[in-house]
């Protein structure tokens, strides 16, 4: 396991060093602290770790599998930045997972996983309905709010493998949805409306009904990322692999 120490992380006995600092380095970029596009060393991640290069590099050869960091033609390491159609197969792949994610939840959520995912509502519409006007003071707020909520649904699944596969695909969503979640929303309507369907959501696995937690947890999945990728393809350069007219 991983603990704070200070500024760095330090690895405690348990799993293998290695599985710790895939575990740790993993939620370093799924969390934003390791940036997408940053460049590290195994040597700065060794030492940031409190471990040897060893673990490190294996880690690394785990976490390049997975595409969350890349090597460029001098084997230099950064974290992966993903293009734009990249973010849209790795969209369809989070609202994939995240509705079986709430089916599952739907049949296998404890009493007490469902009073937390119906509170996790509670605060985010609390917040919407302080706000007159959706700004950037207000956004960080409510960002914590829901993705706390998709955290405890995906919890709920108690699946493992499931959990580890939505981390994968959402790696890079954080820091991009902080910078551009204004945007997403056009008024203060459109965040409401995505909060009603996380009530739904939570209303259907307070219900056990899987296959309305799965629907609603899909639909809302890929309207949230429809908006994002709008602004991310406004906001990028032209894919070389989409021919552009002459």
């Amino acid at each position: 396991m991983a603990e704070l120490a200070g500024d760095r992380l330090k690895l405690t006995t348990g799993p293998p060093l290695s599985d710790q600092a895939y575990r740790a380095l993993r939620d370093e970029i799924t969390t934003g602290r390791l940036k997408p596009g940053q460049r590290v060393t195994e040597r700065a991640l060794a030492e940031h770790l409190g471990v040897s290069p060893t673990p490190v590099r294996e880690a690394l050869q785990r976490l390049e599998h997975e595409r969350l960091i890349e090597r460029d033609a001098v084997r230099a390491i950064r974290v992966a930045e993903p293009s734009v159609d990249r973010l849209h197969e790795l969209s369809l792949i989070e609202a994939a997972l995240r509705g079986v994610a709430a089916c599952l939840a739907a049949e296998r959520a404890t009493d007490q996983e469902v009073k937390r995912i119906a509170e996790a509502c509670d605060r985010a519409e609390a917040l919407a309905a302080g706000v007159t006007s959706w700004t950037e003071s207000r956004v960080e707020d409510v960002l914590t709010v829901t993705r706390e909520f998709h955290q405890l649904v995906d919890q709920a699944a108690h699946t493992r493998t499931l959990t580890d596969m939505i981390s994968t695909a959402t790696a890079f969503d954080w820091a991009f949805r902080l910078k551009w979640s204004v945007d997403s929303h056009p008024d203060l309507a459109s965040l409401r409306a995505s909060l009603a369907e996380h009530r739904g959501v939570a209303a259907a696995i307070e219900a056990r009904d899987g296959q309305a937690a799965e629907e609603t947890m899909r639909r809302h999945s890929a309207s949230r990322a429809r908006a994002y990728l709008a602004i991310a393809a406004r906001n990028s350069a032209p894919s070389p692999s989409r021919p552009q007219p002459s």
